[in-house]
């Protein structure tokens, strides 16, 4: 089979090959790192075959813990600056250092979760935010196909927090009723207590009287 070489490629994969011995050296003693979900580290990915994310880049962790700590391997996902308006592209807000220095912004890149080895990975950058977190998990279900058995609870779960809103209203509008007629029960007893009625039945029974008299 004839194919055109390209050398600059050619180069790249060699050196990639170097860097793969040298990982591959390392990763027994990297296999005992522990990390944690959400947590961002710059992580080698090496040179990909067609699109695929390759070189150092920023990845965040998601694999779940309990995994990371027993696992030489863990799961993550790139974040790079393309930009796009899918919904599997979650972007997340600027973080900067202690001094100001920004060291991560850009998008994750939910399309693009791989499985690496933990020797992979080098500096420790920082964690995402809860509701980064939970934006991400939300891409995860879209770009794993498998959104619709959380949308399905997601209804649910809506569902009966409407009922709950309904049975407030009603029992604020039964708490306004019942209100109404304790005050009505109350002038009835200072109506009483003035004209001295032992109860509401004397009171009926004087009025009843009256108007026969009239």
């Amino acid at each position: 089979m004839c194919m055109n070489i390209d050398l600059t490629k050619t180069q790249q994969y060699l050196e990639w090959f170097k860097n793969k011995l040298y990982l591959n050296a390392i990763a027994t003693s990297a296999k005992n790192r522990i990390v944690y979900r959400g947590q961002v580290y710059r992580c080698n990915l090496g040179v990909g075959i067609g699109s695929e994310e390759c070189k150092e880049r920023p990845c965040v962790v998601l694999q779940y813990n309990s995994a990371n700590r027993t696992s030489p391997n863990t799961l993550v996902a790139p974040i790079t600056h393309t930009t796009s308006t899918l919904p599997i592209v979650v972007p997340i807000a600027e973080k900067k250092d202690s001094s100001g220095k920004l060291i991560l912004d850009g998008n994750v890149l939910l399309g693009n979760i791989t499985c690496v080895s933990k020797a992979r990975l080098s500096d420790y950058i920082t964690d995402l935010s809860a509701d980064e977190m939970k934006a991400v998990d939300k891409a995860i279900s879209l770009s794993l196909g498998i959104n619709h058995h959380y949308q399905t609870l997601q209804n649910m779960y809506d569902d009966k927090l409407q009922y709950i809103e309904k049975l407030k209203n009603n029992r604020t509008l039964l708490q306004t009723d019942l209100d109404s007629k304790q005050q009505q029960l109350d002038k009835f007893q200072e109506l009483l207590d003035t004209y001295q009625f032992s109860d509401i039945q004397n009171l009926a029974d004087f009025l009843e009287k009256s108007q026969k008299e009239m």
